[in-house]
């Protein structure tokens, strides 16, 4: 399990102006990729931003 350390998440939320011009959403449509060299990401969005987040705690653990 995910916990914050000695606060609460919403605490450690600051929300800055955005930058003129910046995108709303991203998105990458890999379909040409997968087709045309037979490739297919490891890690879906869910996978992969728990292992982001679990490497993050390991590395500022402490």
């Amino acid at each position: 399990e995910i916990k914050p350390k000695n606060t609460s998440y919403k605490n450690q939320i600051t929300f800055v102006t955005d930058r003129p011009g910046h995108d709303f959403r991203y998105a990458i449509d890999a379909t040409k990729i997968e087709n045309e060299l037979n490739w297919k990401a490891q890690e879906n969005f869910e996978s992969g931003i728990l292992k982001t987040i679990h490497w993050y705690i390991k590395k500022y653990k402490g």
